[in-house]
């Protein structure tokens, strides 16, 4: 075999892979060269883009991207698994994480649709928050309220302290 055949270049078949390893080292710049290359119809990949957007201050084109994912969004199931005591101590933890602020891939999508779509919401809240937006805040961050998301909470009382105190 000779070096430079094809037989020995090695290929990465799985670029979804690729992107997520890239955004969670921060190399935006290359997962967002990655991203282009992708179906703009994944509500991953458009997620995955608005992170990039988010992250270079982009909120305007980040909402864009969000409310592209939620239209691509599988509908919702009614598949309501009863979880156990621990698995409901472990995710009102993980809510006061940023863990929105992760990229996604096709699998957890499927897997996870009711996380996901609060993902989008989280952060959608959270590009308003920084256009500041505090009526769309509470427009968006409202529903999902009741969840204890950190990030949702925070921006709740930030939009309504705003919107107080204008009056």
């Amino acid at each position: 075999m000779l070096l430079g055949s094809n037989n020995t270049r090695q290929q990465y078949d799985n670029e979804e892979a690729l992107i997520i390893v890239l955004l969670t080292q921060g190399r935006y710049a290359e997962a967002y060269a990655l991203l282009m290359k992708e179906s703009p119809d994944e509500p991953s990949t458009q997620y995955n883009l608005a992170l990039c957007h988010y992250w270079a201050a982009q909120y305007q084109e980040a909402l864009i991207c969000l409310d592209r994912a939620q239209m691509t969004l599988p509908p919702r199931s009614n598949n309501n698994k009863a979880y156990n005591q621990f698995y409901a101590a472990i995710l009102e933890n993980q809510n006061q994480l940023d863990e929105h602020l992760h990229a996604i891939t096709k699998k957890y999508i499927v897997l996870f649709k009711i996380l996901t779509r609060d993902a989008i919401l989280r952060l959608k809240t959270d590009c308003w928050l920084k256009l500041g937006n505090f009526s769309k805040v509470i427009e968006t961050a409202t529903p999902i309220a009741h969840k204890n998301y950190k990030n949702i909470a925070e921006a709740l009382q930030i939009a309504k302290n705003h919107t107080t105190n204008e009056q």
